[in-house]
């Protein structure tokens, strides 16, 4: 799906008043109908026929702006407020509608709410129903019809209506319940209900999922030993070499970076039904309660975001970054540690200590995305990851070994068909390998390096295919990597 920006200038024939807030201008025409002056819209999903339909359309509607973006940059723009409007078709994937949804709909509390109009064939009503029950405001039937614009102009301009006076009217309190004012420049004061605002201003530094998993409807609630236990995936991710980096800039720059940064992360987690646990510096982890598949998803979004994110550094004459990502799934204990005064919420588990380990294994590999066995299990059968097998890992101050995975779906597209075609004699080399066969498995993995040096995996276990390797086993032979990071 690309990426698209236009904007189409026209003539307002009367100005009906502004969207407060944003700048944003609706502009009566002489049907009665409304234009859209420099107005955002987001338009996710949908095919190339349908984008093109739809620019036609709008173009006629005054000052437009539309981005057609993947799930994770539109929830990007409206955390950001950079989108006026959502258009979602139905048919993306059901994880990403609700994130959308919920997103646009209480990002920014009751008196910010993005309208969303959801797109859909006439045989898609049940999930229309599901989007409308969920908060959309509207709904489009496809095709796009370029003859008769004017159901979409009607819509559209109908739901900004609403988000104007969502806007201008002020939220009234209930009784006994403190309240500020809020003055923008040149605006008449906004009543915002004070316990809402906390509860938002709460939400920053503690995860309101935490709270949920907890079952408790605020942090007043929380007491301290409250825990639960639940089976997860955790994702571990962070930026190679960033010791280096940070050494040739000023704490305001690293700051600055690493702002930037995290800002192109954290929508990509809550878009795939994650949350950030804990911002560790140049890294993250996240928990996701559902499928393993969404952490999956999320990983390989992330290494696409990554590639985006590069661009813009190169363009803006800095040097583009690595990440390296590790996903295990297992049984995780949520709960609250330390004082009466003074607690914190935590994650107590073994596959967090995993998950993190495996993480730091993507230095030793020289890859980008690595998967515990437990993850891959979870997949459904029918899933489109690039992955190879790299046998089992003994990470440091583990007695047992664990099965891990390379997702190689960001790989370089020459690197990556590579790895399709060597599958099968990368495959005989781990069987080899694990028996202890290390000459043949030696001559399979160094016939793969000659084809691609690029293939770090396989150049490894060349290197590894040695007497040295022998000798470094007190024991018997058991085909286990032992690695020595934490």
């Amino acid at each position: 799906m690309r990426p698209l920006f236009f904007v189409a200038d026209h003539k307002i024939r009367r100005i009906a008043g502004p969207v407060a807030g944003t700048g944003r201008l609706l502009a009566q025409r002489a049907d009665g109908g409304y234009s859209l002056s420099q107005v955002r819209i987001a338009y996710v999903g949908g095919t190339e026929e349908e984008h093109q339909a739809f620019e036609s359309i709008v173009k006629d509607d005054g000052t437009t702006v539309v981005r057609f973006l993947l799930p994770a940059e539109a929830i990007a723009t409206l955390i950001a407020r950079t989108t006026d409007l959502l258009m979602i078709d139905v048919m993306q994937h059901s994880h990403d509608v609700l994130a959308l949804l919920k997103t646009a709909k209480t990002e920014h509390g009751p008196t910010g709410r993005i309208p969303v109009i959801v797109v859909a064939g006439i045989d898609a009503t049940s999930r229309v129903q599901a989007c409308l029950h969920r908060g959309a405001d509207d709904y489009v039937i496809l095709p796009h019809d370029r003859s008769n614009p004017l159901l979409i102009h009607k819509r559209i301009s109908s739901a900004l209506r609403v988000y104007a006076a969502n806007h201008t009217t002020a939220k009234a309190p209930p009784p006994d319940t403190a309240v500020m004012p809020i003055r923008a420049a040149g605006k008449a004061p906004m009543i915002i209900d004070a316990a809402w605002e906390n509860a938002q201003t709460v939400h920053r530094f503690i995860p309101r999922e935490f709270l949920d998993m907890l079952e408790r409807k605020s942090l007043a609630d929380v007491k301290l030993g409250d825990h639960m236990q639940r089976e997860m995936t955790v994702f571990f991710s962070d930026i190679r070499d960033f010791t280096q980096l940070s050494e040739r800039l000023t704490p305001q720059e690293n700051f600055s970076f690493l702002t930037s940064y995290l800002r192109n992360v954290t929508p990509i987690i809550r878009a795939r039904g994650g949350f950030v646990d804990k911002y560790l510096g140049d890294g993250v982890m996240a928990l996701f309660p559902g499928a393993a598949i969404d952490a999956v998803q999320a990983a390989v979004d992330l290494g696409q975001q990554i590639g985006r994110y590069n661009h813009g550094r190169r363009l803006a004459g800095y040097a583009p970054i690595k990440i390296g990502t590790g996903l295990h799934r297992g049984s995780l204990m949520l709960g609250t540690i330390g004082a009466e005064d003074q607690m914190q919420t935590t994650v107590i588990a073994d596959a967090v200590n995993l998950a993190s380990r495996i993480e730091g294994m993507t230095k030793t590999f020289g890859v980008n995305l690595l998967l515990s066995g437990s993850v891959i299990e979870n997949l459904p059968k029918d899933h489109k990851f690039r992955l190879r097998a790299l046998g089992a890992v003994r990470a440091k101050g583990k007695s047992e070994a664990v099965e891990i995975y390379e997702c190689y779906d960001n790989d370089a597209h020459e690197l990556a068909e590579h790895k399709d075609k060597t599958q099968p004699q990368f495959a005989a080399g781990m069987a080899e390998y694990r028996k202890g066969m290390l000459l043949t498995a030696g001559r399979i993995f160094s016939r793969i390096a000659e084809i691609c040096p690029e293939d770090t995996v396989a150049a490894y276990f060349r290197d590894r295919c040695t007497l040295s390797v022998v000798r470094e086993r007190a024991g018997p032979w058991d085909g286990a990597e032992h690695l020595e990071v934490k």
